[in-house]
C-alpha cells in the first residue's frame, strides 16, 4: 500500500507553533502517515519580500520537527530549492509524483487565506483534479 504524503507548503518565515500544531493534528486525525513541510525558497506571491535565507528557514524547521511530538513523521524538505524558481506547486508535485509517485499518495494542506487566491496558482485546475486538498481556517 503506498504512503500517504500531506504536503505543507510555505515559506516558513519564520517557522512557528502553529505551523506544527497543525502538522500534528493531521497525523493524529489519519489524513496522511507523514507530513512533510515544503520549504519555499521564492514564493510568486511574495517576490519583494525580503526573506530569510533558505537554509537558515530549513534549519528552524528541522529543529521545529524534531521537538514535534511526531518527529519521525513530520519533516522539513527542501525539494523546491533545487528546483526553477519561482516555486510553482504544480512544478513540486510533478517532480514529486515522477520521483515518488510509485511509493506515495500525495495530498495538500494549505490555510484559508492561500484557499481564497487559489484560483491564482499555476494550473491550479490540475492541482484540484490530481490531489486532495486539505483547506484549515485561518483567523482574519
Amino acid at each position: 500500500m503506498k504512503k500517504r504524503m500531506l504536503l505543507y507548503f510555505g515559506s516558513f518565515d519564520p517557522i512557528h507553533n502553529g505551523h506544527i500544531a497543525l502538522a500534528e493534528y493531521a497525523i493524529e486525525r489519519g489524513l496522511a502517515d507523514e507530513v512533510a513541510l515544503i520549504i519555499s525558497p521564492q514564493n510568486p506571491f511574495k517576490r519583494d519580500v525580503l526573506q530569510t535565507p533558505e537554509m537558515m528557514r530549513y534549519e528552524m524547521a528541522e529543529m521545529a520537527c524534531q521537538a514535534s511530538r511526531y518527529s519521525d513523521r513530520i519533516k522539513p524538505s527542501v525539494v523546491e530549492f533545487v528546483l526553477e524558481k519561482p516555486s510553482y506547486t504544480i512544478n513540486t508535485l510533478d517532480y514529486l509524483r515522477e520521483n515518488n509517485g510509485a511509493e506515495m499518495n500525495f495530498s495538500i494542506i494549505t490555510g484559508s487565506d492561500i484557499w481564497a487566491r487559489f484560483d491564482e496558482w499555476k494550473d491550479y485546475e490540475r492541482i484540484l483534479n490530481e490531489y486532495k486538498i486539505y483547506v484549515y481556517p485561518r483567523k482574519g
